[in-house]
């Protein structure tokens, strides 16, 4: 009897039931086998496999797994934001939140910078320290884009933000694909939704998800006594406070709210920090 080799991949795509799996350059259809149907096992886009005659067999230990689009093996999440639709930095900062604390790099893309640079400018004030990249692009004339390009060969890289924000144009641009892309409505100035899918688009060595926009973010998974611990900015002060586990909330002689002063922490991003704290110290209270 012949033996049937096991063949690693990479979850692409997944319709009904069927899912794509990237192996050596190549793409395969195949159906789960039924015990990784479950809901504690159920595969999602991003993730290791191993196949046999088109049947997948196995899923590989996920590095790391988002939830809000679900994607696994994540290495970058790109948050993209744009002077229109208005960023809402608050859903901004509970994305980088959601990052730190899965281990996961964070960058963030202002597109459109064509246009206004005003935002380009307020990002790199408030959010130098709080991310590990920030780029300037244009989805339009490509400004930028290489940069971006060059930073992401070999990750996988999931891009996030708001709908209309030209995250499929950016991908559209990486990849030359020609995409119907998101455009805003006149009414409501809030992006229509085009992106539908999760699937990885690849060139060589650029794998990246480009997910449905959304406007919510849940983190309800965050304690309030963590919370400090998922900002790169607050870092260097952590710890080194006058009255030993500082919050940096109320407490006297606090190393964050002297930074704010000299303006090495954005004050915008601790303000929403304390409200963020004030929304989880909530939620604490109505579930215990």
């Amino acid at each position: 009897m012949k033996e049937i080799a096991t063949i690693k991949g990479i979850v692409i795509k997944s319709r009904s039931k069927e899912f794509i799996v990237l192996s050596g350059g190549k793409e395969y259809t195949c159906a789960a086998r039924g015990n990784l149907k479950m809901k504690d096992k159920k595969l999602i886009t991003g993730d290791k496999v191993e196949f046999e005659n088109g049947v997948i067999t196995k899923i590989l230990d996920r590095t790391t797994c988002i939830g809000r689009p679900r994607v696994a093996n994540v290495d970058v999440v790109n948050i993209v934001i744009a002077n229109a639709p208005q960023p809402d930095f608050m859903l901004i900062d509970k994305m980088i939140i959601e990052c730190v604390k899965s281990n996961i790099a964070v960058y963030i893309t202002v597109n459109k910078c064509d246009q206004d640079k005003t935002l380009a400018q307020y990002v790199l004030d408030n959010y130098k320290n709080a991310v590990d990249k920030i780029y300037l692009v244009s989805a339009v004339t490509g400004e930028g884009v290489q940069s971006l390009i060059d930073d992401l060969r070999e990750k996988l890289c999931s891009l996030a933000g708001q709908s209309a924000v030209g995250k499929t144009s950016l991908c559209n641009w990486i990849f030359t694909k020609k995409e119907a892309v998101n455009t805003l409505s006149l009414k409501t100035e809030r992006g229509r939704h085009t992106t539908t899918s999760r699937e990885i688009h690849y060139q060589d060595d650029l794998f990246i998800v480009d997910t449905p926009g959304f406007s919510s973010f849940d983190i309800q998974s965050v304690n309030s006594y963590d919370l400090m611990n998922y900002y790169k900015d607050f870092a260097p002060f952590n710890g080194k406070c006058y009255y030993i586990g500082c919050m940096h909330i109320a407490e006297p002689d606090c190393l964050v709210k002297n930074a704010l002063s000299s303006g090495e922490i954005s004050q915008d991003r601790y303000n929403r920090y304390l409200a963020i704290y004030k929304e989880i110290k909530e939620y604490e209270k109505r579930k215990y």
